[in-house]
């Protein structure tokens, strides 16, 4: 009974070793050759496709790139040195109104950033001769004054370069008449609606009773139909959270006006090389 018991034993353990084995080879190299296979593709497909992203559309850095302090000075020189179009901040409201660069309240101290040096640090650096000039992408986590937010805006000679984002449908009637900057509306695309002609119909009453310039949204559950709809009626489109490499040529493909991601260089290879393998680059979307 017991060498039956040490031989089932042995044969366990084999079993165990050769599965423990395979599954090692699928994570290290099945997995991420499969999903190399799925990258290489979609870039083939997007490069059949003539250039179009539009040429308003923009690459910015998601909050915190390359893993530094998000809301810091030190992120966005960083930032701005990798050659993206914009960059994005989180602003809040301390007691008094002042607006900071933070994600709430409670995180504001000595070292925090307030809006307005932010802003003349962007006119400063941007608005130089023959530079090219940046954009900020204000996502607010609190609306406590933003005419405040307007004023400073204003006052830098910035409202082309500003925009405002973390606004729901609920908030922009506020936002609107509160601020004389663009803004988007945060939407969450719903997975279960979205090939449904009402529901396209009440997104564009949405954008139309909001003023918003456009939806900003995850990439997931968008549809090229979506993307046709938006652009006809002259809405523009935002996606963050965009990471993953085959998401950045996914979003691309639906001809953004800004994507959101912390992988800013591979979003601008992919556009690069878009341009240059397309078979034709003469029509630019607006």
């Amino acid at each position: 009974m017991n060498k039956l018991n040490k031989k089932h034993l042995r044969t366990a353990l084999i079993i165990f070793v050769v599965v423990a084995v395979l599954a090692a080879f699928v994570a290290l190299v099945a997995i991420p050759s499969m999903k190399r296979a799925a990258i290489e593709k979609a870039k083939e497909e997007l490069f059949q496709n003539m250039y179009s992203f539009p040429e308003s559309g923009i690459i910015t850095a998601e909050n915190g790139y390359d893993n530094l302090k998000k809301n810091s000075l030190i992120y966005v020189k960083a930032a701005l040195q990798s050659d993206v179009d914009c960059v994005e901040v989180d602003v809040c409201f301390d007691e008094e109104g002042v607006p900071y660069v933070a994600e709430s309240a409670d995180k504001i101290d000595e070292n925090t950033m307030p809006l307005e040096y932010l802003i003349s640090f962007f006119h400063e650096e941007t608005s130089n001769s023959g530079s090219r000039r940046h954009h900020l992408n204000l996502h607010l986590t609190d609306a406590a004054n933003l005419k405040e937010v307007g004023r400073i805006v204003e006052s830098y000679e910035m409202t082309d370069y500003c925009f405002l984002t973390g606004i729901n449908v609920n908030q922009a009637k506020f936002v609107r008449t509160s601020c004389n900057v663009n803004f988007y509306i945060d939407y969450e695309i719903d997975k279960n609606r979205v090939n449904d002609p009402e529901y396209h119909s009440m997104i564009l009453s949405d954008l139309g009773r909001t003023g918003a310039i456009g939806i900003n949204c995850k990439i997931d559950n968008f549809t090229h139909e979506l993307s046709v709809m938006l652009k006809e009626n002259w809405y523009k489109i935002s996606f963050y959270d965009v990471e993953d490499e085959l998401d950045i040529i996914k979003a691309i493909s639906f001809y953004p006006n800004q994507i959101i991601t912390s992988n800013p260089e591979y979003a601008r290879l992919i556009l690069i090389e878009w341009n240059a393998k397309a078979p034709s680059s003469d029509i630019i979307f607006s």
